[in-house]
């Protein structure tokens, strides 16, 4: 595309043959130039004049300039570099940079230099894809395996037959702001690839940050607080559904998530486990986020308060027309819910003469499940938790139960088969663990624990 337009702005607008790489790049990777701005680079045309350096490379140049830097070029690691770089692949397509040269063998009276402008254009857009693209070309690996294994403690990622890693950025619940988003971006573009990928839990990774550049890129996001991680066996970032804001959320997800986020995720940071630990928040029970597929989920729970007395048994009833699951049904004349309600409250202010006007708010917490190679449906606890304290000690002794009691490598669902679901919910449901906190977390176990990535 980049060589197309290129020769285009050269042969059918009259522009030379600096304009016509930045207009070119500009119009293909939106560059945000103006019209006006391509009179900065007018008097490179014709070799500057007197057949010095080829305008094309002076335009190519420029370009580069405008997509890699963000403020100043002595402060954009590896400019100067990639300066060189493009230079040398320019000198190396045409035998020299200066235009007497090129012309010399480029130039025809009738398309002018309009041969030269297409090979220019392609080392331009071969370059570009080789900085923006080149992070899964397979090349020599020089990181060492220690290297590797260092890396992904901080949230670095091995790309495969490269020297360049993902960067797993931690995001809250994948809410970012405008200014974090802004970091990234530019983050992305100067140590990376500047392709950036969102995961299934909800953070962000920026793809193909050259190894060299790892530091480089932590201290650079840093300045917006943005942290890498995620890795390890250790409870991970917590994700939720947009149950706040949907119009089925029970629960405030984003508000729950951002709570356990801070206290576990972070608080529980330098606490190794057997095996990595998943938290999900879902708003209600149509379960987007699948809290069940998780080592803990919670589901946002609206349970029907059923009066009996005010029920007709009609025939055609409001509560079952209006029960998405098709659990409620008339028996013997009166209204019968159980014992497959999931609490999603839709029924509620169905019935016309008030026998389910009001629900009462709750949480569901499910333990043990995976997926992956492995898959396991997780078990929801007894209980309906009527509030967060509940909740966030339930996780709390979750946590403590699997560092206590969980082998080295295996998961948490791996865990409540081996002793026992209904031993792990009564110790869930007791205070024991709680009283054991200090000794447990204390305790010298999973030095190396079963998460590989």
């Amino acid at each position: 595309m980049l060589v197309e337009k290129a020769k285009n702005y050269y042969a059918n607008h009259n522009y030379n043959c600096g304009e016509a790489i930045l207009l070119a790049a500009n119009d293909v990777y939106q560059l945000g130039l103006s019209q006006e701005d391509t009179k900065l680079v007018a008097g490179f045309g014709g070799g500057m004049g007197v057949g010095g350096t080829c305008g094309a490379l002076a335009g190519s140049l420029a370009v580069i300039g405008k997509k890699y830097i963000e403020k100043k070029s002595k402060e954009t690691a590896g400019f100067r570099e990639r300066c060189g770089d493009l230079t040398v692949k320019f000198k190396n397509a045409f035998g020299s940079t200066e235009c007497s040269v090129i012309k010399g063998e480029y130039h025809t009276e009738e398309a002018r230099c309009l041969n030269a402008i297409e090979k220019a254009a392609k080392v331009l857009q071969d370059f570009i894809e080789e900085i923006d693209g080149g992070w899964n070309q397979e090349e020599e690996v020089r990181v060492s395996l220690e290297e590797i294994t260092r890396l992904k403690a901080f949230g670095f990622l091995h790309n495969k037959g490269t020297n360049n890693f993902n960067a797993r950025i931690i995001t809250k619940n994948g809410t970012v702001t405008s200014e974090e988003m802004d970091c990234i971006q530019q983050a992305a573009k100067l140590y990376a690839s500047g392709r950036v990928a969102l995961t299934t839990r909800l953070t962000i990774e920026v793809i193909g940050v050259r190894y060299e550049a790892a530091e480089d890129f932590r201290n650079y996001i840093a300045k917006a607080g943005l942290k890498t991680g995620g890795t390890g066996s250790k409870v991970r970032p917590v994700v939720s559904c947009k149950g706040t804001t949907c119009q089925y959320g029970l629960i405030d997800t984003y508000d729950l998530a951002l709570k356990l986020h801070e206290r576990f995720f972070e608080g529980y940071h330098e606490v190794k486990l057997p095996h990595k630990f998943k938290i999900a928040v879902g708003g209600c029970p149509n379960n987007c986020v699948k809290p069940s597929l998780n080592d803990l989920g919670i589901v946002g729970q609206k349970i029907p308060n059923f009066d009996s007395n005010l029920c007709h048994g009609c025939k055609k009833c409001g509560i079952v027309n209006n029960c998405p699951i098709k659990t409620a049904q008339v028996k013997d004349g009166k209204l019968d819910m159980t014992p497959d309600c999931n609490h999603c409250g839709r029924c509620i202010g169905k019935c016309p003469f008030h026998a389910v006007t009001e629900g009462t708010y709750g949480y569901k917490v499910f333990i043990g499940g995976r997926w992956g190679k492995k898959v396991a449906h997780g078990k929801p606890l007894e209980k309906i938790f009527s509030s967060e304290e509940e909740v966030m000690s339930i996780v709390e002794k979750a946590i403590l139960l699997f560092r206590e009691q969980g082998q080295t490598g295996e998961r948490f669902a791996d865990t409540i088969e081996r002793i026992g679901f209904e031993n792990v919910q009564s110790q869930l449901l007791g205070d024991e663990l709680l009283e054991r906190k200090d000794e447990i977390i204390g305790a010298q176990v999973h030095m190396v624990g079963g998460a590989t990535c």
